[in-house]
């Protein structure tokens, strides 16, 4: 019986390897189909049906080095430098002597200006191959964009001894000699490689030297040669547009591409130059029209919609922005171009942290990519977060130094952070790359104004009014020039000006009344803001204005309280329109009255979130703190993005001892969140800040505050004490003076005036 047991186990070991390899080999079979059929559809730049194929090669054998370096090449064809990075990063690793797959991935790093890790990659290929000659043409491109030229020159050299034919390599080394402004020497490195190889990339790239030496008609003639030489390559006729483009030939330029049109009637890529060069010289219906053409001239069209939906976006056509870019990510959900302009949309509806999920994912997959980069500057920027926003700028302008809107947005973060002399320095550069660029213009004026610099200030405000003599920012800077040299008619004259263009504009109307205040006219400012309001019915700021003036001069504490209440109503997010109320109560001594009423209604309401805030309100108003917290918690249990009542539990948090200020941080940026552009929410943030320690976030919240109401002294004292806990006495000096001058209406002005005795 023993024998026999034995002998069935053998049976049916033997069975079961049988049927493994059996497994095994099916398995191997059908890894080898997916691979071959991935390197068919790659063949036939049918990349995404490869990149399929490649990856079931790859979960079959994780293993399998070569598909994994196909499925690498595939991605960077596909344009996912970032998936295309972790590929060949992986099949390298497995094949070690796959040098080509190093290189791939040095080339994606270098890209990505991580010049450290392409120079590892570098290294490795050189102790597996020392005369690998792309190798060190690209560790010339590296030493060279570090500014090492003889290093980079040493490097091409031996590239060139390796393969002295390569006319790349003649390009590289004259683009290295031209940085080192050995221009004679670059331009025969140049003609070396045209010689060498006279290809339409090599003579554009002669032809591209020529133009950085203002040599156009050598240029010129170079371009009109390459049609000459290859009638039939759709690139010459391209190139040769291009270039009338870029010298603003315009006539020119339409000519070359309806030319190229004729001769090539079914080119998509031809409509959509057509199409690009309509944009460009503001003929938006030509522009439309070319690229439907374009599209439907297309095999894949996806990429011409995301790039028809970007025009739709910039044309300001918002609503054919979204449903183009819909009928893209609908079968691409992550298509590059489109996910751009989603995020443009995003932005632009005020949503940041969307916007903010995609432009992660671009940065990540495309890590050149300027314009995301500036997106994800901007986004963090409605966020308020002004370090975060800078160093998307930086990274922007790192990838394309020209970029007038990037430079312009990394002025705007130092101005808010009151680096003023960097504000000035970036904006009057955006201002060079594009003249017309309003905002950049704008933060340089502020700069100037900041710094004291009137005249200068008041010379490009003119210039920038003459382009724009309707912009009421430029007028109320222009007004706030007029009044730094106290030139008070001029400066009432332009804020009136800018109320009839927009009734609105709530800060023109706050120094409008200020001025008159300051000449005794009291009754005039109530008339003038009570005019101001019957344009604007419905704007809370007027309301809370006018109510302020009636409690403080008009002696009409009822009038006011109603039009607290009704600012209430229609913003029940501000936290002003509650503490005005508050505040007028306690003047006519009903705050225990009002108390006892909201406490009645809150037991018969239990839900109603707005009268727990008025309660809170009216007890932090009668020194009762802890009330207040109770209060504002209970709004916020049933309202989380409550942002007053956030906004003012983070304001009590942050001045009771013993509290947690990491909770006061978090319902402070919650309510920034909520309300962006609330200068009470943005000074509230910055107090918590102030309060932790960290003056530098503070200042830049502080300065946000203040450039939105520059007329509340509480705004600017608290401005001040950030500037002087940064170390900039001066500047806080400054600010300390300007909020002293606006009269004893804030409960810290003693203490402002003891801060500048000390710094004085």
């Amino acid at each position: 019986m023993k024998t026999q047991k034995k002998f069935c186990c053998i049976h049916f070991c033997l069975f079961l390897s049988l049927l493994l390899v059996g497994a095994c080999a099916d398995m191997a079979e059908k890894k080898a189909h997916h691979f071959q059929k991935g390197l068919e559809y790659a063949n036939a730049e049918n990349y995404k049906a490869a990149i399929i194929e490649f990856r079931n090669a790859v979960k079959i054998d994780p293993k399998y080095a070569d598909a994994r370096y196909h499925l690498g090449l595939a991605y960077l064809k596909d344009i996912q430098p970032g998936k295309a990075l972790g590929q060949l990063e992986r099949a390298a690793s497995l094949d070690p002597n796959n040098t080509d797959a190093l290189l791939k991935a040095a080339e994606i790093y270098f890209l990505g200006e991580n010049l450290n890790k392409s120079r590892e990659k570098i290294e490795k290929i050189l102790s597996v191959d020392k005369k690998f000659s792309d190798a060190y043409a690209l560790l010339a491109k590296i030493e060279g964009r570090e500014k090492n030229i003889d290093a980079a020159e040493k490097a091409i050299r031996q590239a060139l001894k390796l393969s002295p034919g390569n006319s790349l390599y003649h390009v590289i080394h004259a683009r290295i000699l031209s940085s080192a402004n050995r221009i004679s020497e670059a331009e025969k490195e140049f003609k070396k490689a045209v010689e060498l190889n006279s290809e339409a990339k090599y003579l554009k790239e002669l032809a591209a030297f020529y133009l950085t030496q203002g040599k156009d008609q050598k240029a010129e003639e170079i371009l009109k040669s390459l049609i000459e030489k290859e009638p039939n390559n759709l690139e010459s006729y391209v190139n040769l547009a291009q270039y009338y483009m870029k010298k603003g030939r315009h006539a020119k330029a339409e000519q070359s591409i309806l030319a190229a049109i004729d001769k090539f009637p079914d080119s998509d890529k031809i409509q959509a130059l057509l199409a690009d060069f309509y944009r460009r010289t503001s003929s938006p219906e030509k522009a439309e029209k070319a690229y439907k053409k374009a599209i439907s001239k297309s095999d894949s069209p996806e990429d011409l919609k995301a790039i028809m939906g970007n025009f739709y976006y910039e044309t300001e056509n918002f609503d054919s922005a979204e449903k183009t870019i819909q009928t893209v990510l609908s079968d691409q959900s992550q298509h590059p171009m489109a996910s751009l302009v989603k995020a443009k949309l995003l932005i632009r509806e005020q949503n940041p942290d969307e916007a903010l999920k995609i432009l992660e994912r671009l940065v990540k997959e495309s890590p050149g990519w300027s314009e995301a980069y500036y997106l994800k500057g901007l986004a963090h920027l409605n966020k308020g977060e002004i370090t975060l926003s800078l160093n998307a700028a930086q990274q922007a302008l790192k990838y394309a130094p020209g970029d007038a809107d990037a430079r312009t947005l990394l002025a705007q973060n130092m101005f808010l952070k009151q680096d003023l002399e960097g504000a000035k320095n970036n904006a009057a550069k955006a201002l060079q790359q594009a003249p017309g660029n309003l905002r950049a213009g704008m933060i340089l004026a502020k700069s100037f104004l900041s710094l004291g610099e009137i005249k200068n200030a008041k010379n490009l405000l003119e210039k920038m009014a003459s382009l724009a003599p309707e912009n009421v920012e430029i007028l109320h800077n222009k007004a706030k020039a007029e009044l730094a040299e106290n030139n008070i008619s001029k400066a009432r004259d332009e804020l009136e000006k800018i109320l009839s263009l927009d009734p609105d504009f709530n800060p023109a109307l706050a120094a409008l009344s200020k001025l008159l205040i300051q000449e005794g006219k009291t009754d005039q400012a109530i008339a003038t803001v009570k005019q101001q309001l019957q344009k604007s019915p419905n704007n809370p700021h007027h309301m809370l204005m006018l109510a302020d003036l009636l409690n403080s001069y008009g002696n009409s504490p009822d009038e006011a309280l109603k039009l607290a209440e009704k600012a209430k109503a229609i913003d029940p997010e501000n936290p002003r329109a509650y503490t005005m109320a508050a505040k007028i109560l306690a003047g006519k001594g009903e705050i225990d009255a009002a108390t006892e009423k909201y406490m009645e209604l809150t037991r018969k309401k239990p839900d109603f979130a707005e009268g727990y805030m008025a309660l809170g309100t009216l007890l932090e108003e009668a020194g009762d703190r802890e009330g207040a917290k109770k209060a504002y918690s209970k709004v916020l249990e049933l309202d989380s993005e409550f942002a007053a009542a956030a906004n003012n539990l983070a304001w009590l948090m942050a001045n009771s001892p013993g509290e947690d200020l990491g909770e006061a941080l978090r319902l402070a940026l919650t309510a920034k969140e909520i309300a962006p552009d609330d200068p009470y929410i943005t000074d509230t943030l910055g107090w918590v800040h102030y309060k932790r320690g960290a003056y530098k976030l503070a200042l830049t919240q502080f300065s946000m505050a203040t450039e939105k109401r520059p007329d509340i002294p509480i705004l600017r004292y608290h401005l001040a004490l950030a500037l002087y806990a940064d170390g900039q006495t001066d500047r806080a000096k400054e600010e300390l003076k300007k909020c002293l001058e606006m009269g004893k209406k804030f409960p810290e002005y003693a203490a402002a005036q003891k801060l500048l005795k000390k710094l004085s």
